[in-house]
């Protein structure tokens, strides 16, 4: 029961979304459907080329709850919440990639069974693989997550960081065996 309603107002909202999203030269992420059937709360994540500003979100919000209200698609109360990404959205589109190119990014992936996690700056991509110039640290790997400051900015390293203690200038890894990539803070 509870999946289906949250199904049956994703659908119903989806398109027009889309459209006001598209309307202001941004993309629909994604749709969240989260709390009751009697009061739903619907989150809707847009991202894009550029950057999302507070009036894209105000704009879509006011558009889409004209259109909710209009057409009936939601019934009842419901809260709406039209919102950016944070620096935790894994990249998943070519434009993410794009986006992203040159900045320092946390890349995990999978090779031959086993997890692996590599920190470095995206500077290529393609439809096939991504480029990474991975950041050099001495020392062994960590047990723990470990915070660590390299020329790159601070990374916390992960038990299973890939690290190249000779300088190694680019890695490149299938899109096939990404498992999450996301942009880290960089503080200078």
């Amino acid at each position: 029961m509870e999946i289906a309603f949250k199904n049956k107002i994703t659908e119903a909202i989806h398109d027009k979304a889309a459209r006001f999203a598209e309307d202001r030269g941004l993309h629909l992420l994604r749709i969240q459907v989260r709390g009751t059937p009697e009061y739903p709360v619907l989150e809707i994540l847009l991202d894009g080329e550029r950057s999302v500003m507070v009036e894209d979100c105000e704009a879509v919000s006011r558009d889409l709850t004209a259109a909710i209200d209009t057409n009936g698609l939601v019934k009842g109360n419901y809260r709406l919440d039209v919102m950016s990404p944070g620096l935790e959205e894994p990249l998943a589109h070519d434009w993410q990639f794009h986006r992203s190119l040159n900045r320092l990014v946390e890349v995990h992936y999978e090779d031959s069974g086993e997890h692996h996690t590599l920190h470095g700056r995206l500077r290529e991509y393609s439809e096939m693989e991504i480029v990474i110039e991975p950041i050099h640290v001495k020392g062994k790997k960590p047990t723990a997550p470990k915070p660590v400051a390299t020329a790159d900015g601070t990374v916390t390293l992960q038990p299973d960081e890939q690290l190249y203690v000779n300088p190694v200038a680019l890695v490149k890894i299938e899109r096939a065996h990404l498992t999450k990539v996301m942009v880290q803070t960089e503080m200078r």
